[in-house]
């Protein structure tokens, strides 16, 4: 039987956990304006049909920098933490347009599933789809915006037409996509858990899942159909971590400022990957009876099961600290029974990809302000000269 590793002890030194902080901080919000200020670079290019696909292959280049800098904060935030990944990972390709859904228990799982995508190459070519109030933070929120992610209101009748929008544009363009959807639209809090007990009693559902909270079948469906024909395949990640007893919440737990400042992590972030053809699934079979409601209503049904399916993986990784079942490796699954060992490290050109990043945002930064002063200079001359 698998054993689950601790994490490592708590930082107790209120100095020591407050320089942390600080220094977290610092580097997320230097890099946010790098980002910015070497995105915006090319935002002229953005506007004509001609030039566009140069911003997008600039912005790209620009997203995997940011990648790679998640990557060198968590190596050395959470150092001597590794992704433990089985099942469908090697079948991951940068060159595809893919769809990836999860569950969604801590706030550092962005991290984690961010660095999976590194392990890929897909890093460039990340979306996500998020809520609207995040676009408005400074730096960050045009950050996501030149990186195209999609802001929802939650609320399917006003998100429809941008996701239709932005959906269409990836689908059309020649570029990779890694959009990654968390079906369950929030976190895995009590409360949370509370909420969805409370719609599955409203919805005639007799059970709930201990280690997940019901998913929403809308977003995904009607990602997964604007982006047909060009997304073939749906990959499943079901994400764990080390250090937990089957009734912990991991939420709790694992709290961001917990992790990155007192140095209390999971030392193993397992994930379980599952490949699926999306013209296999119901509801997206090429010939399949029904109306749209019957296709969206068994399509719903198979999510929920997928979402049990998850609850019991869990379980058992909980119990034994392995994300292989043991049907599975009964059966000889030889590809789901491969574990992939990935360690948070961060290889030498991710390091001159970062340097490169923060040394074209603070020269870009100079030449930007030297601008805005030399136009402010100008215009009061002309007012009062």
């Amino acid at each position: 039987m698998a054993t689950l590793k601790t994490p490592p002890p708590a930082t107790t030194s209120a100095p020591r956990y407050y320089a942390k902080m600080a220094l977290f901080l610092l580097l997320n919000v230097l890099t946010a304006l790098a980002v910015v200020t070497t995105a915006s670079v090319a935002l002229p290019l953005r506007f004509h049909a001609a030039t566009h696909a140069l911003y997008r292959s600039h912005v790209r280049l620009v997203e995997g920098a940011y990648v790679a800098f998640l990557l060198l904060l968590t190596s050395v935030f959470l150092p001597g933490s590794s992704l433990v990944v089985t099942g469908d990972w090697a079948t991951m390709s940068k060159a595809d347009k893919q769809v990836v859904i999860s569950n969604h228990q801590i706030y550092p799982d962005w991290f984690y599933l961010f660095i999976l995508a590194w392990s890929r190459g897909c890093h460039n070519d990340v979306r996500v789809i998020l809520i609207h109030i995040l676009s408005r933070l400074p730096l960050f929120g045009q950050g996501m915006w030149f990186f195209e992610f999609i802001f929802m209101k939650q609320r399917f009748e006003k998100d429809k037409e941008t996701m239709a929008r932005n959906l269409t544009a990836a689908k059309n363009n020649s570029l990779p996509l890694w959009l990654l959807i968390f079906p369950e639209g929030t976190l895995n809090t009590p409360g949370n858990i509370e909420k969805s007990k409370s719609f599955a009693k409203k919805m005639n559902i007799n059970s709930h899942p201990n280690h997940c909270i019901l998913p929403k079948v809308t977003g995904l469906h009607f990602s997964l159909q604007q982006l047909s024909p060009a997304v073939k395949h749906l990959y499943d990640l079901t994400v764990g971590y080390s250090g937990l007893t089957p009734d912990q919440i991991p939420y709790e737990e694992y709290l961001i400022d917990k992790c990155f400042f007192s140095g209390i992590y999971p030392r193993e972030i397992h994930i379980h990957i599952k490949k699926y053809d999306v013209n296999t699934l119901p509801g997206f079979r090429p010939i399949e009876e029904g109306t749209e409601d019957e296709k969206k209503s068994r399509f719903e049904a198979w999510l929920r099961g997928l979402w049990f399916d998850k609850d019991e993986r869990l379980a058992g990784f909980y119990r034994n600290g392995d994300m292989v079942t043991a049907a599975a490796a009964a059966s000889g699954n030889a590809v789901e029974d491969k574990k992939v060992v990935i360690p948070i490290s961060p290889k030498p050109m991710d390091v001159v990809v970062v340097a490169a990043l923060w040394v074209f945002g603070y020269t870009m930064c100079k030449v930007y302000l030297g601008a805005i002063f030399a136009g402010a200079g100008a215009l009061v001359n002309l007012i009062w000269g």
